[in-house]
């Protein structure tokens, strides 16, 4: 699959289902929707994290256990995560 890559979860975020050591497959070809329902890896300070948001003129609203209000040159999109693995047992099934 071109256009992708692995990222591995290194904080919990039980908002979103999400514990450490999980893994997520992110499609830097496609842009997710500010729906609040697709799941985003931003980058922001050299760090990666993931969160659903949605968009207010230039201003993004990241959702999750506490909401978080960035102005849109604070974060770049890297891109929609498409599929999700589970630490232990469950990863070999996710993929």
């Amino acid at each position: 699959m071109t256009n992708t890559i692995i990222l591995e979860v290194t904080n919990d975020n039980e908002f979103l289902g999400l514990l450490e050591g999980d893994e997520v497959l992110v499609s830097t070809a496609e842009q997710p929707q500010s729906n609040g329902k697709d799941l985003a890896v931003f980058e922001a300070a050299g760090e990666h994290f993931v969160s659903t948001f949605t968009r207010f003129g230039n201003q993004i609203m990241l959702l999750g256990e506490r909401i978080q209000v960035v102005r849109e040159h604070q974060v770049k999109i890297v891109g929609k995560v498409i599929k999700r693995s589970f630490e232990g047992k469950e990863k070999a099934a996710a993929w």
